[in-house]
């Protein structure tokens, strides 16, 4: 028989083992992953708030996981983000994440035209040691934001957590006692009741019902997010739309082309004072390239062609000297290594133009230092000799048009190339030789807050000449006739005033010739901000065309304020 001693000794040992098995687990009952969901942006006309808290509430209430996953408080996570001002994007995910010692961190982004709501989203692992995990998707209504939403929730919980997870039924509004209007009609908008649960409101749309329809027939135009305004065509389309991250620079210009003869197209983006070039590679539109910035100049267009005939297409800056007086564009080409200036500083406006019966066409239009106006000079098609560009044949006379905002090509589908461009009241005007106008519209269309300021002739009086908007000739549904696309905007002020300008709204309209007129066939919905530039080109390298549009949402004109831009893109269905 053992002593009491021994069995003393045999317990605590036993209690001892037990404690070290306890602690050995531990780390298999590690703590729950903390994650971070940020509010998403909303870029939207009207006040989308519930949106914004809707989504956050969702995420959160369909991946917390009791002692697995830990959705970080919402207040936290928005002081957080208080405190990294100045960035965007993943970089300022990452930052939030850091300061609230999150695992993950989930942002994103959504569009709204119309009815049409883009949805832009990444969870992103903060240690990195797992490859962000992206969404997209473009719905139809406000209705199917949710079952977005479940989805992408559902995705993250199965490959990030190894959580299988039933997909939720989207919820139907609860039905209504009492009396109750037929199906078909219409109930009348209600004020949107700030303590209904977020998925009602989504379902509901959360505005009031007097928003239009996305379009008339959506066999009529080449993207669902446009509007028909011509009769059913063979057109269909898909419904695809990208959007950049916000830059904080006011873009003036764009254009796509392979710039660096690597056989993939880049975007060379323009601001105000910096040349980037950017690549759509992977999903991810990235920078290759940037030139260093002007400090006195005002860059506000670019174009991008092989005029010099060596192989290396070339990329036109349209540029204006200090105190916007003069002109100083010059041209950059790729060497192997970086983008170097062969041409320029000179007082000329540059477009390139793609035609059918004269190929790649360098115009330009001189700008004389003390002029009172940029509409003066003639248009002509320019020639390299040697290193030097000189004018050739002279396509349009003088006081027509300013070369910003015209371009030259087969516009009425006719077999010849003709001039189309703005007048200095923004009306669109097309001539078949260097005297009077052809066509000329009726209606006022385009519209620029890019000025040129000439020599002062009163004392104190500081006079702004508008450059007219950019209009480009194109052939979308690849048929072999001619499109055009311009740019409208609302003016706030309804010109009235001859020196300031306020533009709110915006939108791009395709036309065609139909022998008399040129006549819409299509437009975009009409988008809050200004429209600087667009361009139909395979900028993403999918061996498809695309509509890309740079749209100004904050000009930045106050002391101390930012621009904002962003670039947005529509995938088009060609024939």
């Amino acid at each position: 028989m053992k002593n009491p001693s021994y069995r003393l000794i045999r317990n605590t040992l036993l209690t001892l083992f037990s404690l070290l098995l306890l602690f050995a687990a531990a780390p298999a009952l590690a703590a729950p992953a903390r994650v971070a969901i940020l509010p998403f942006d909303v870029h939207a006309e009207k006040d989308m708030t519930f949106l914004q808290e809707g989504i956050l509430d969702m995420l959160g209430s369909r991946l917390a996981w009791q002692d697995k996953v830990e959705v970080i408080n919402k207040s936290e996570t928005k002081a957080a983000l208080a405190s990294v001002e100045g960035f965007d994007g993943q970089s300022r995910a990452l930052l939030v994440g850091g300061k609230l010692q999150a695992d993950y961190v989930l942002f994103g982004s959504l569009t709204v035209f119309g009815e049409s709501v883009s949805i832009d989203a990444k969870m992103v692992d903060v240690s990195g040691r797992q490859a962000p995990l992206p969404f997209f998707a473009q719905t139809r209504g406000m209705g199917e934001v949710i079952p977005q939403i479940n989805q992408f929730a559902t995705t993250i919980n199965t490959s990030v957590f190894g959580r299988e997870v039933a997909q939720r039924p989207t919820a139907a509004p609860a039905p209504q006692t009492g009396n109750v209007a037929a199906p078909q009609v219409q109930p009348a908008s209600q004020a949107q009741n700030p303590r209904m649960h977020p998925e009602k409101i989504l379902i509901s749309g959360g505005t009031q019902s007097d928003s239009t329809p996305i379009i008339a027939s959506q066999a009529d135009t080449p993207n669902p997010a446009f509007l028909s305004t011509a009769p059913a065509g063979a057109v269909g389309g898909g419904s695809t739309t990208w959007k950049s991250r916000n830059f904080k620079k006011l873009i003036t210009g764009l254009d796509v082309g392979d710039v660096d003869n690597d056989g993939f197209q880049e975007v060379v983006l323009l601001t105000d004072k910096l040349v980037s070039i950017y690549r759509m590679q992977n999903g991810q539109f990235l920078k290759v390239a940037e030139t260093a910035p002007t400090r006195t100049s005002t860059y506000i267009g670019v174009d991008i062609g092989d005029v010099n005939g060596n192989g290396i297409p070339e990329i036109y800056v349209s540029s204006l000297g200090p105190n916007k007086n003069t002109v100083d564009s010059f041209v950059l080409e790729y060497t192997g290594k970086e983008y170097n200036r062969i041409y320029g500083p000179d007082n000329w406006y540059y477009r390139i133009a793609r035609t059918i019966d004269h190929g790649v066409v360098l115009l330009g239009q001189r700008q004389l230092t003390a002029d009172n106006s940029v509409f003066t000079e003639a248009v002509h098609e320019m020639i390299w000799q040697g290193s030097s560009i000189v004018p050739g044949t002279r396509l349009l006379s003088g006081g027509k048009t300013n070369l910003i905002g015209g371009t030259y090509g087969d516009a009425t589908n006719s077999g010849n190339s003709q001039i189309l461009a703005y007048d200095s009241s923004d009306r669109l005007r097309l001539y078949s030789g260097p005297g009077e106008a052809d066509w000329e519209d009726s209606d006022i269309s385009g519209g620029n807050l890019l000025f040129y300021t000439p020599r002062k002739t009163e004392p104190g009086y500081e006079k702004k000449i508008y450059y007219p908007m950019r209009v480009r000739i194109t052939d979308i549904d690849r048929d072999g006739k001619a499109e055009i696309m311009i740019a409208s905007h609302e003016d706030r002020l309804r010109n009235m005033l001859e020196n300031q300008r306020s533009f709110n709204k915006a939108h791009l309209e395709c036309l065609q010739w139909d022998g008399v007129t040129f006549a819409s066939q299509w437009k975009t919905q009409t988008v809050k901000g200004r429209i600087a530039d667009f361009k139909v080109a395979d900028y993403d390298n999918d061996g498809q065309d695309e509509l890309l549009i740079a749209l100004v949402t904050k000009e930045g004109a106050a002391i101390f304020t930012d621009s904002i831009s962003r670039l947005i893109g529509f995938d088009l269905n060609q024939q």
